[in-house]
């Protein structure tokens, strides 16, 4: 089997990762943006009869990214590639997996729609918000994809970093899936609603009100984090306000030492320097590219192509 790695313009770096373990040459698709916005991509490298791996990850500027990734793989279809497989490690639109409101846009249907039309056969992605499925094969609207998990790569590292005395915990429900995958247990935090007007948590708030709004100013455990080094792992930090309120509860509780990380790190506004200041150590992967991105998912990615 022919085996051609085509790195997209967020992952440079990734990608030349991944075809040097394999023992490949990295090729990079030539791409542009025109003055009026609009995505140019030229494939060089010969692509008849050989399985393609788009390597493309689509953070930041989601939009530009996929329409990148679409043209790719649109380019090599008509260059008769025998299969393209596409490596998305962050999966832009995977929280709109639902429609929470009537007259809402499913919109991780609709790229799966766009990577089928333009021929991609298989999607490996990494710890997706999709659904928040487990680790392994899950259909996506009839795209065969593989979910991968980072967790233990994460852990293997602060381990080496940190401290082999850890103990791991997640910060909210939402990183049930990556918690029980990397450590075998489900340690979790708790998010605590309170109404705006009378303080009170959301289950004793009696206020009148038609559409309560409410507000999660801090999470809750049973744990004893007194004099243990913590780890708070998650999927993805984005705002980093979750992850904030997490830290600080593990703090106040007398943590020894504390360590925020996670898989793909968005990191808005200043949320990465925010939490530089308040823990002891910070990292993420390399599946979005930032300066704390310490541990690369390349091995995962290779394990599943080989």
């Amino acid at each position: 089997m022919s085996i051609l790695i085509l790195n997209g313009s967020n992952s440079q770096s990734l990608g030349e990762r991944i075809a040097i373990s394999l023992g490949l040459k990295f090729e990079n698709v030539k791409a542009r943006i025109f003055p009026d916005g609009e995505t140019y991509v030229r494939i060089e490298s010969q692509v008849k009869g050989r399985d393609v791996v788009i390597v493309q990850t689509m953070f930041p500027n989601q939009n530009d990214s996929l329409m990148e990734f679409l043209l790719i793989a649109d380019a090599v279809k008509d260059m008769e590639a025998q299969k393209i497989i596409g490596v998305i490690p962050y999966l832009a639109y995977s929280r709109q997996d639902r429609k929470f409101q009537p007259g809402e846009a499913l919109s991780i249907r609709t790229v799966a729609k766009l990577m089928k039309s333009v021929g991609v056969d298989k999607l490996i992605t990494v710890d997706t918000h999709y659904q928040h499925v487990k680790p392994g094969e899950f259909d996506l609207f009839g795209l065969p994809c593989i979910n991968l998990s980072a967790g233990r790569l994460l852990l293997e590292h602060i381990n080496e970093k940190v401290s082999d005395d850890l103990m791991t915990i997640g910060p909210d429900l939402g990183s049930s899936q990556i918690i029980k995958y990397a450590t075998g247990e489900e340690k979790i935090m708790r998010k605590i609603k309170k109404c705006p007007i009378c303080g009170l948590p959301a289950e004793k708030c009696k206020c009148k009100i038609k559409k309560k709004k409410y507000e999660i100013t801090e999470v809750e455990s049973e744990l004893d984090f007194n004099d243990r080094n913590v780890v708070i792992l998650d999927d993805i930090i984005a705002s980093g306000k979750t992850m904030t309120q997490a830290v600080n509860k593990v703090k106040s509780e007398g943590a020894k030492k504390v360590v925020a990380t996670a898989t793909h790190g968005l990191f808005m506004k200043d949320s990465l320097i925010k939490l530089k200041e308040l823990t002891d150590y910070l990292v993420v992967t390399d599946a979005i590219y930032t300066p704390v991105s310490n541990v690369s998912i390349a091995p995962l990615i290779v394990e599943v192509l080989k």
